[in-house]
């Protein structure tokens, strides 16, 4: 038997698909990297906005067609089949089987029994991985559908997440990524305190993991100890994700963020006390009643905090979510804004980028595509900018020394230092 299984949306997604490629291969069965050369196609989807329910419904349509007139099953898994199972199941008939979040185990036994009581993971990415440190969220932001989709904030047992870690060590990884949907609240819940900075000295003390990575850092639960971490610990990469979403007063509370643009100054400027620093955050434009004075507000305030990555959506009015019942901007403003911040990126990454020609980075070759590819401790990869070399006999997953020669777009261009 051969499975093919396409893994959508974030990368949480991908730390649940990896570990049902890894516990169907432990149990025998053979992962196909092609749905066509397949029996049964796996369709990990993510249902958190509209943009990515129609991405989950191509993918759908995409694999009917690839086991039209033959044998092969489609299953269709996660997110999007929590949000939307009625109407997905009227749609799409054909589906061998569909699958919520929490009935992983019942996808498993539906394709070999033994799979659902094997514990495994089989990394897609090299050098670096994800470690999904909770799930869920009780943060019950206006727009957001994590908490209908996922249930309440729930963090992981820390001795299970420090194997798991020493367990990707074993298999040749050298950057952890840390992951949630909360990462800085991380222990709260069953801890009764936060303990993202003891999970970080305990994976600081396996051997070959050079790099730690904290993505999806909140506002409001961020606090000095975490920010001092970083600053000390050598392994921490002098980076940060810090989706702030907007930083005028009335759109924040009516986010339900629970921060201010006061506490978000304060904590950007913290953290721009540690050397070498390197600053991601993510803004939503034309949120409901925006106007065009706070939005003016945003803009300069992204060029006064100089991030060092920015991440830009535009607001999407998602059902079953109390932004939902706000009056909308209309689509025409939000797509001018949308466009403006846009440029404001661009310019940006530019500026950014040709500040690093002629530098030194220690670089982690992460891929080969034609160039090498690579990131560098102040990118996380797949969502910053690659570092591309198309030179020397480099090894996947090891880092080098690599001097950057010129910038293109978002893409840094290399050579390996003397």
């Amino acid at each position: 038997m051969k499975i093919n299984l396409i893994s959508l949306g974030c990368p949480k997604n991908l730390v649940d698909s990896e570990k049902i490629l890894g516990a169907l291969g432990a149990a025998g069965v053979s992962i196909s990297a092609l749905p066509q050369d397949s029996d049964i196609i796996i369709i990990n989807t993510c249902g958190f906005i509209k943009p990515a329910l129609e991405e989950t419904e191509d993918e759908i349509e995409k694999a009917l067609q690839v086991a039209d007139g033959s044998n092969k099953k489609v299953y269709v898994l996660g997110c999007a089949v929590n949000r939307y199972e009625n109407e997905l199941k009227d749609k799409y008939p054909m589906i061998s089987g569909w699958f919520k979040l929490e009935d992983k185990n019942e996808l498993l036994h539906a394709i070999k029994a033994e799979a659902a009581n094997i514990k495994s993971r089989l990394p897609t990415t090299q050098g670096y991985a994800y470690l999904k440190i909770a799930d869920g969220c009780s943060n019950h932001c206006s727009y957001c559908t994590i908490p209908l989709i996922k249930g309440k904030y729930y963090s992981f047992d820390m001795d299970e997440l420090v194997k798991e870690a020493i367990e990707l060590s074993k298999l040749g990884i050298k950057e952890i990524i840390l992951i949630a949907q909360d990462t800085t609240r991380y222990g709260l819940d069953i801890y009764n305190k936060p303990m993202l900075v003891p999970l970080i000295k305990n994976i600081s003390k396996i051997p070959g993991i050079e790099w730690i990575r904290i993505m999806y850092a909140h506002p409001k639960s961020i606090d000095d100890k975490i920010i001092d971490e970083i600053e000390s610990n050598k392994k921490i990469c002098k980076y940060i994700d810090l989706p702030i979403q907007h930083i005028n007063n009335r759109i924040l509370q009516l986010m339900n963020r629970g921060v201010s643009r006061k506490r978000i100054k304060a904590i950007i400027k913290k953290l721009k006390n540690i050397k070498g620093i390197s600053l991601r955050t993510t803004v939503i434009i034309g949120f409901p009643t925006e106007t065009n004075e706070e939005f003016k507000e945003l803009i300069e305030f992204l060029k006064e905090a100089d991030f060092d990555w920015l991440g830009v959506f535009p607001y999407f009015k998602e059902s079953g979510t109390k932004a939902a019942h706000l009056e909308n901007v209309p689509d025409s403003i939000i797509d001018s804004r949308y466009k403006r911040i846009l440029n404001l990126q661009k310019d940006l990454i530019k500026r950014k980028n040709t500040e690093r020609i002629g530098n030194i980075y220690k670089t982690l070759i992460h891929s080969q595509n034609g160039y090498y590819i690579g990131h560098t401790e102040f990118t996380a990869p797949e969502i910053d900018n690659q570092v591309l070399i198309d030179i020397g006999n480099l090894k996947i997953g090891d880092f080098y020394n690599l001097k950057i020669t010129n910038a293109k777009g978002c893409d840094l261009y290399a050579d390996v230092a003397g």
